[in-house]
């Protein structure tokens, strides 16, 4: 009996060992099984990628046909306002009668609206209230707009872009989500230097006003005061302060490391400004440079002293997370945006007393803040609107423009007085500073953005630089991880 056990048992196991066998054979021939699972998941993304694409080509035809109409009805709009502000005046009686049309409409009891779509965009333009200034607008004004060149190097979303010089050369600084930023030598469009002292991901750069310094914010919750001049060989040099030293100890023929592609990265900052609890998300320096405005998730505002790295004031008020800070050019202005939908305006012309006042203009977040040299400040929101306000008087903006998407981190041209407007659609639009859309830029083919365009800046020498061939003057950055030069300048 135990022998006809043990026949048994090893039968019973040698059939299980086959079937094994066979089971494991047809997965590995099976469409079923891992083999065959993992060739149909891959031809179906293939499908989906295809798909995408024809999608995506089909999207691009239709927006470059939208963009044709929409220049097209533009010409139309300021040729027809042209006509008729060129038409004799009309007596003050039918002035009157049209103005009290049905198709009137009320802001309040007293203030009137008029509104003008054109191109998915709407310009609405309030009567000026007791004491604003008068807004005045060219438009026949109309600016030219190309494609010139592309910065590439990050490996991911360009959150910021701001351009300065050192000495002669064409500067520009881009701050990544690839936890670097980098400058950029703009003729020849390459990289040259690469700083990688933050750990989180680096969300603004700014220039100091005067010497070759820069500040990064980052999502590490710090700010970085780190030197900017580079010559060919990889060596910086330093500025010397009025006592005669170092700042931050460097020396001046300090070298810097050099990456694979000849590009000097450097590491160590001169001044890291802590202090924030939260992500820092923007930083600027103010008019005279000795000290520099950062803004952070954590709700809150530092100004700080650059040369000891303390803190001068922390700005508080805002209910929210902090989106954007902006700073006067020539006066000690400073204005705050936040997702509370609110911006403020801080003002530190009499130290040590400051001022501080609330706009609630938007009904989302304010996604930045930007000054003009005609006392103008300008407000953009996620509830897609840009809206312009006279320093003088900001009861009421001056004028708002309605458009159909998100607007991210504007830019005001002190040459052209022209305001650019990235937006969440990956188009970038033109307008002047009393609301009127003077351009869109090309969005025709592959070379523009394809994603969300969060970053736009002028250059300081727009003028110049409109008027050379193949010269770039305004910058603009996105999530694709690009960095594009465009030309503005105005028509002949």
């Amino acid at each position: 009996m135990s022998l006809k056990k043990k026949v048994s048992s090893s039968k019973k196991s040698s059939q299980a060992n086959v079937v094994a066998s066979t089971s494991s054979a047809s997965d590995k021939t099976s469409p079923l099984g891992p083999d065959g699972s993992k060739s149909r998941l891959l031809e179906l993304f293939s499908l989906i990628e295809k798909e995408f694409e024809s999608l995506h080509s089909e999207n691009a035809a239709l927006r470059e046909k939208v963009d044709t109409l929409t220049e097209r009805l533009d010409t139309l709009v300021i040729e027809r306002t042209a006509a008729m502000a060129e038409a004799p005046s009309m007596p003050s009686s039918i002035s009157a009668s049209i103005l009290q049309a049905p198709d009137t409409q009320q802001h309040s009891s007293t203030t009137p609206l008029r509104k003008i779509k054109s191109s998915g965009s709407t310009i609405t333009k309030k009567k000026l209230m007791p004491g604003s200034k008068k807004t005045t607008s060219n438009l026949k004004q109309s600016l030219d707009c190309s494609y010139v060149s592309s910065f590439n190097g990050h490996k991911d979303g360009v959150w910021h872009v701001s351009f300065t010089r050192n000495g002669g050369q064409a500067i520009l600084g881009s701050a990544s989500a690839d936890t670097t930023a980098s400058l950029w030598d703009v003729n020849a469009g390459t990289m040259l230097l690469k700083y990688t002292g933050h750990t989180g991901s680096v969300n603004c750069i700014t220039f100091h006003p005067m010497d070759q310094i820069a500040c990064t914010a980052s999502g590490d919750g710090t700010a970085h005061v780190w030197k900017t001049t580079v010559t060919a060989l990889g060596k910086q040099h330093m500025k010397h302060d009025s006592s005669g030293e170092d700042r931050g100890g460097y020396s001046d023929d300090e070298m810097l490391d050099i990456d694979s592609n000849s590009v000097a990265t450097l590491k160590t900052p001169l001044l890291t400004l802590a202090g924030h609890t939260g992500p820092v998300m923007a930083c600027d320096w103010m008019s005279e440079g000795d000290q520099l405005v950062t803004a952070s998730w954590d709700h809150s505002a530092c100004l700080w002293d650059t040369h000891t790295g303390t803190t001068v004031h922390t700005l508080r008020g805002h209910d929210q997370e902090l989106t954007h800070v902006c700073t006067h050019p020539t006066q000690n202005l400073v204005v705050t945006s936040s997702r509370d939908t609110t911006f403020r305006l801080w003002d530190f012309r009499a130290p040590p007393i400051h001022s501080v006042n609330v706009f609630q203009g938007h009904s989302k977040a304010v996604t930045s803040a930007a000054f003009s040299l005609s006392d103008d400040v300008v407000s953009a929101s996620d509830d897609h609107t840009v809206k312009i306000w006279d320093l003088h008087n900001m009861r009421y903006p001056v004028a708002s423009i309605r458009l159909d998407c998100g607007i991210n981190r504007i830019s005001v041209s002190h040459d052209h007085q022209a305001l650019a407007v990235p937006m969440d659609n990956s188009h970038i639009r033109l307008y002047d500073l009393g609301g009127n859309r003077i351009a869109t830029l090309p969005h025709r083919n592959r070379k523009e953005h394809v994603r969300m365009v969060h970053c736009v800046c002028w250059s300081r020498d727009s003028q110049v630089a409109s008027s050379s061939p193949g010269r770039c003057n305004l910058f603009s950055s996105g999530f694709d991880s690009r960095i594009i030069g465009w030309k503005v300048h105005a028509q002949s």
